[in-house]
C-alpha cells in the first residue's frame, strides 16, 4: 500500500498545473455521478458550488442530541449555523471559545453532530420522550424574504448554486421574453418571480427546498412535544434560556450578521397584488397560527 501511495505521489508531481486542474475536475465529475443526491448538478461545476449543495441537502434544520458526561441530556432540532456551533462546544467537537473561529463548512459537515434520523427508531422514540427539546421559528414571511435575498441575490457559492439550479428555472418558466443571458445566469430573479414560483409549484412537498416549506411541516410540532419553542425575534434572549434550561457553561452566541429583514418585509411585499399575499398566506397559515404570527408588519392588518 505505502509503495502505491509513494508511486502515485510521483505521478501527480510530474503533472503540470493544467493537467491537476483537469485531473480534479474529472474525478468530481465521477464523484457526482455516483452520489443520487449530487448527480444533477452541472459538469462545470466548483468545489465550492459542491460543498454549498452538501449543505442544502444536509438542511438547516437537523435534530441532533447531545449527551454531557453525566448531565441531563438533549435533544435539539437546529435551524442555525451558530447553533450548531454551539452544540459542537457541547458535545466536545470543538473545544474553542471562540465560537466564530468555527468554520460555517465545519459546522455543516456530514457527522459532526449526530441526527435523530441515524439513530435506531426505538432510541430516537426514547430521546425525544426524555430530552429537553427546542425548536426557533420565524415569521413566515420573513422567512421567505430572507430565503430570496440569501439565494437568489449576490453572487456567494450558495447563491450562484439556487440561481444555477433554480433561479434559471423561474426565469424560463415566469419571466415574459427573458434574454438569452438572464436565462443562462438566472442570477436576477425578482421577488415576484419567486413568489410567483412558490405559489405555483407549491411549498409542501418533498421535492420543496427546506428553507421555504412551512416550519410546521419540517419540524412536525403537532407530532413533537417541544419543551421550548424560542423565536427569531427574540433569539438572543431565547438561546440563554435554552442553555440555562440544561446547565451549560457560559457560551458567548457570535454576533450575528443580520441584514435586518424585517425592516424591509412591507417595502418587497408592497411589489405583490393584495391576492398573491392572500394565497400565500394560506398556504403557511399553520406556521403563522402555531407560532403567533400576523400580517399586521406586512399589510397592516391581519387577515387570519
Amino acid at each position: 500500500m505505502t509503495l502505491e501511495k509513494t508511486s502515485l505521489d510521483e505521478e501527480l508531481e510530474k503533472l503540470d498545473h493544467g493537467q491537476l486542474l483537469e485531473l480534479t475536475q474529472s474525478s468530481l465529475r465521477r464523484l457526482l455521478a455516483a452520489d443520487p443526491l449530487l448527480s444533477d448538478l452541472p459538469s462545470d461545476v466548483t468545489t465550492e458550488e459542491v460543498l454549498a449543495q452538501v449543505a442544502v441537502v444536509q438542511g438547516q434544520s437537523i435534530t441532533v442530541h447531545v449527551l454531557r458526561n453525566s448531565e441531563s441530556p438533549l435533544s435539539v432540532v437546529v435551524a442555525c449555523t451558530n447553533w450548531k456551533r454551539v452544540l459542537m462546544v457541547l458535545t466536545n467537537v470543538s473545544n474553542t471559545s471562540d465560537l466564530a473561529s468555527i468554520s460555517a463548512s465545519l459546522a455543516h459537515e456530514d457527522g459532526v453532530l449526530t441526527k435523530l434520523t441515524q439513530l435506531p427508531p426505538e432510541e430516537a422514540v426514547t430521546l425525544l420522550k426524555e430530552y429537553t427539546s427546542f425548536v426557533m421559528v420565524r415569521h413566515p414571511f420573513e422567512r421567505l424574504l430572507s430565503a430570496y435575498r440569501n439565494k437568489f441575490v449576490g453572487d456567494k457559492p450558495s447563491a450562484k448554486y439556487f440561481q444555477t439550479r433554480i433561479g434559471r428555472y423561474i426565469v424560463r418558466k415566469y419571466r415574459k421574453d427573458p434574454s438569452n443571458r438572464d436565462l443562462e445566469n438566472g442570477d436576477n430573479v425578482t421577488f415576484r418571480e419567486f413568489i410567483d414560483y412558490l405559489t405555483e409549484e407549491g411549498v409542501t412537498d418533498d421535492s420543496a427546498n427546506e428553507h421555504w416549506r412551512p416550519i410546521s411541516q419540517l419540524c412536525q410540532p403537532c407530532l413533537l412535544n417541544y419543551t421550548f419553542i424560542g423565536k427569531y425575534e427574540k433569539f438572543d434572549d431565547d438561546a440563554k434560556l435554552i442553555l440555562k434550561m440544561i446547565d451549560a457553561p457560559f457560551i458567548q452566541f457570535p454576533q450575528s450578521k443580520s441584514g435586518r429583514t424585517a425592516d424591509h418585509l412591507r417595502l418587497y411585499f408592497a411589489s405583490l397584488p393584495l391576492e398573491k399575499i392572500k394565497q400565500l398566506y394560506e398556504m403557511y397559515e399553520l406556521d403563522f397560527k402555531l407560532f403567533g404570527y400576523d400580517l399586521e408588519n406586512v399589510i397592516g392588518y391581519d387577515i387570519g
